[in-house]
């Protein structure tokens, strides 16, 4: 889970320009580490699709990228040991797994931030008028939803019932890990039915050996340095 790593970046270019053959190193142990969790999270993917006809081959009203296939969704399981993009609080990831897959991250967080589904907005009826040079004034008229973060399906039981869906095939599990003393809410990025699973599971191991291998990587930089 996050841990705070203070010059890690740093060390991970010094080891680049100094230590190539300790860089690459490095990189090798780190993903050695993550292999496993990655493994047990795909073996968490459910075998069909979740829910029925979200595996249709036809385009979808979510679009043909999030249709589900069960392989794609675990072949989108994969880690990565080279940083990410600083996000909104400036922090990059020097390892990390997700999920590639539209669907398998569908699947992955589906009842995060709301667990009886998302609400569906009301739906209203827009009216817009037409000419038309055979029939001349006209109107054309067609419904939407009233505002964003609301599903838009005529059902009003779709958010609970989609969500009902996934969690028959596998439960939110939060693996937030809090600290002794830690002050501050819980962030709820944490919680998933796959990778977040693997890693509530793994109890904190691979984050601790991840920094160990960091660390390690750093003194014998620092004993190669002091060497020349």
């Amino acid at each position: 889970m996050p841990t705070e790593v203070k010059g890690a970046l740093a060390l991970r270019k010094a080891l680049k320009d100094f230590a190539p053959d300790l860089a690459k190193e490095t990189q090798k142990e780190l993903g050695n580490l993550l292999k496993p969790i990655t493994n047990k999270a795909r073996g968490f993917i459910p075998s069909r699709a979740p829910l029925s006809g979200w595996n249709r081959t036809s385009e979808t009203a979510w679009g043909t990228a999030r249709i589900w296939s069960t392989g794609k969704a675990k072949r989108g399981i994969g880690y990565k040991t080279t940083p990410s993009k600083p996000n909104k609080q400036g922090f990059r990831a020097l390892a990390r797994i997700a999920n590639m897959s539209v669907a398998g991250a569908i699947y992955e967080t589906a009842g995060r931030v709301n667990p009886q589904g998302r609400p569906q907005a009301k739906m209203i009826e827009v009216v817009i008028p037409t000419f038309r040079r055979d029939t001349g004034a006209g109107e054309h008229r067609y419904t939407t939803s009233t505002g964003k973060g609301y599903g838009k399906s005529n059902n009003p039981n779709a958010g609970q019932q989609f969500v009902d869906a996934m969690n028959r095939t596998g439960r939110i599990v939060d693996a937030y890990q809090r600290a002794e003393g830690q002050a501050g809410r819980a962030s709820r990025k944490l919680k998933g039915r796959a990778i977040f699973r693997a890693w509530a599971e793994d109890q904190g191991k691979a984050t601790a050996a991840v920094i160990k291998a960091i660390e390690t990587s750093k003194d014998k930089l620092e004993s190669r340095l002091k060497v020349k």
